[in-house]
């Protein structure tokens, strides 16, 4: 349980930050400007988040808003490629229907590990913004899920949940500021 906690509180902490780059996008692209009490938030983000989160953007000369862009697509590839890579690194069925039941060590392991190399995986292809090109793929997936046929590939249902959400936030953004 505890570890489901956590979990969904990496998960929301992701998506604060996604929305906070979001609105630091529209803030580059549109040169809209934040009033109230968005105005310290924003800036604690440009100022200690941004760089933080977005390092490795800055090794690449690119617009304002390319470390913001980095963010987003650092959280999509994480969450878009964690689930198969639990499963490739982790297999406990033996084919043969009996699963087998690993020790602590190895769960904490099979926690770790995984998660750790999609970390890496994404922070090395975030400044190219190629984590957002298996958003089709997702999505095809998806449907066919929902249409019943089986897929090798399996992807996270939080990336789903982090589509919607960060959709849902764009367009209140754009709604909004108009």
């Amino acid at each position: 349980m505890l570890i489901g906690i956590v979990a969904d509180a990496i998960f929301l902490a992701a998506f604060f930050v996604e929305t906070l780059a979001l609105l630091s996008m529209a803030q580059a692209l549109y040169g809209w400007t934040w009033n109230g009490a968005l105005v310290p938030v924003m800036r604690f983000y440009g100022e200690t988040t941004s760089p933080l989160a977005a390092f490795e953007a800055g090794f690449f000369a690119g617009p304002a808003w390319l470390a913001d862009a980095a963010i987003i697509a650092a959280v999509l590839f994480f969450s878009f490629f964690i689930a198969q890579a639990r499963n490739a690194m982790a297999p406990y069925d033996n084919g043969d229907g009996a699963c087998y039941k690993p020790t602590r060590l190895e769960a904490a392991i099979d926690l770790v590990l995984p998660a750790g190399i999609c970390a890496i995986g994404a922070g090395l292809t975030a400044p190219t913004l190629l984590p957002i090109l298996p958003l089709p793929v997702a999505l095809w997936l998806l449907v066919k899920r929902l249409a019943g046929k089986p897929s090798w590939f399996e992807v996270s249902p939080s990336y789903y949940v982090n589509l919607a959400l960060l959709a849902g936030v764009a367009a209140a953004i754009f709604a909004l500021a108009r």
